[in-house]
């Protein structure tokens, strides 16, 4: 018969509470040890409660987040991240199409944001036109955040021009290739084409992927296939000789509000759980990664 110590039983007993009440049965093998988290895909909320919810969350995990926010939002978000830098790392959310956007991209980049969300566009990532964006982007040393694969609708019943079409991750090799010191995060993995994700991952030492929405969900049952999306080891014949262990491609981010995030890193867990990715690698996932792109000092 096993025995377990109470302080075992009492953690175990809060990722199976957070892991129940936000995604039913998944659960990770043990509880994890304490890591060094950011979160790279957080959204603003104009809430009252989001930033003392934010704080106040992250802060017991000893995470950080990286948080969204369009033009009209960017003061708040400033005057948060000089409050709570321990906690807040501001980027921008910018409209691509938009006839303001470089002008935007400036204004963001003079307030002191570290990274940019690109959503919702109406060419393909890779067009030719957005090119310009791109080149200041990774002359600003910003981090480029871009969603790939499914988006919902814009929920008014009035016609859209965007897609999912239009945000496939294979448009990031693109772009991986055509600005090599452009740093690159492609959202959901591409959600459905996961396999073009990681193999635009594989050959492109700038790019990494975020693994939110519902991915880790669908696939709840089946999460050892991911092996199969991130099956190489590093360097080898068909790998090029910058090559890294394919899990080390990925960056652990939520896309939902701050207290779900126990809920999203207990879905982490049980992914990497299922795919004996080991604790050095986990800490990369986790924030590491993150820290290096953003020239950020990673937390014991």
């Amino acid at each position: 018969m096993h025995t377990f110590s109470i302080r075992a039983a009492l953690a175990a007993a809060v990722i199976a509470i957070a892991v129940t009440s936000s995604i039913g049965p998944l659960t990770a093998k043990q509880a994890p040890p304490a890591r060094f988290v950011i979160d790279s895909h957080q959204h603003w909320r104009s809430a009252p409660d989001y930033i003392p919810t934010l704080v106040k969350t992250y802060r017991a995990r000893n995470a950080m987040a990286c948080v969204l926010t369009p033009i009209d939002s960017l003061g708040a978000l400033m005057a948060a991240a000089k409050q709570y830098p321990d906690v807040i790392i501001p980027y921008g959310y910018l409209d691509v199409d938009h006839p303001d956007a470089r002008a935007q991209l400036e204004t963001f980049a003079k307030a002191g944001v570290k990274g940019i969300k690109m959503h919702r566009p109406k060419l393909n990532w890779d067009d030719f036109g957005y090119f310009p964006l791109y080149g200041r982007m990774q002359e600003l040393g910003l981090v480029a955040l871009f969603h790939t694969g499914i988006v919902a609708g814009n929920g008014t019943g009035e016609p859209e021009q965007s897609s999912m079409a239009r945000m496939r991750p294979s448009f990031l090799h693109t772009l991986a290739r055509s600005f090599p010191a452009l740093k690159i995060q492609g959202a959901h993995l591409g959600n459905p084409w996961y396999d073009e994700a990681a193999e635009a991952a594989r050959w492109s030492p700038n790019l990494y992927f975020d693994v939110t929405g519902s991915t880790l969900l669908k696939k709840q049952h089946n999460l050892k296939v991911f092996r199969e999306y991130l099956w190489w080891d590093g360097p080898s014949t068909h790998t090029p000789s910058t090559a890294v262990y394919a899990f080390e491609k990925i960056v652990f981010g939520t896309d939902e509000p701050p207290d779900a995030l126990d809920g999203v890193l207990a879905r982490y867990e049980a992914m990497l759980d299922a795919n004996d990715v080991p604790e050095a690698s986990r800490r990369k996932i986790y924030g590491e990664t993150m820290a290096r792109l953003l020239g950020i000092t990673p937390r014991p």
